[in-house]
């Protein structure tokens, strides 16, 4: 006996799973989440070996750096440009502002 509604077999669970997620109120999040994704290909190798995405909230992105040195040269010369770059690849502007701190990075 087929369940009641649809006849005919499975539906897929990706549209199911996105409106479960917008009617909840977590799409926002699940698109900040993009921002880890995107930021090795965003900044470049170079860069993704010294510093990473820490988190992101109303618009502020804290990464942690490895070095002072680092995070000199990232705050001073690069900030504007990362930050364009990851709007980029977002669906939408997401990032407004860049704090960059010493940290421990996590090593794959």
């Amino acid at each position: 006996m087929a369940p009641q509604g649809k006849q005919g077999g499975a539906e897929a669970i990706g549209p199911i799973v996105r409106d479960i997620v917008s009617r909840l109120g977590m799409k926002e999040l699940l698109v900040s989440s993009r921002v880890f994704e995107v930021w090795p290909t965003a900044v470049g190798e170079a860069i993704a070996g010294h510093a990473q995405p820490h988190s992101l909230r109303e618009g502020t992105l804290v990464v942690h750096v490895d070095s002072s040195v680092w995070l000199a040269q990232l705050e001073r010369f690069r900030k504007r440009q990362i930050r364009e770059k990851l709007n980029r690849e977002l669906p939408y502007p997401m990032v407004k502002k860049i704090i960059f701190r010493i940290g421990e990075l996590q090593r794959p």
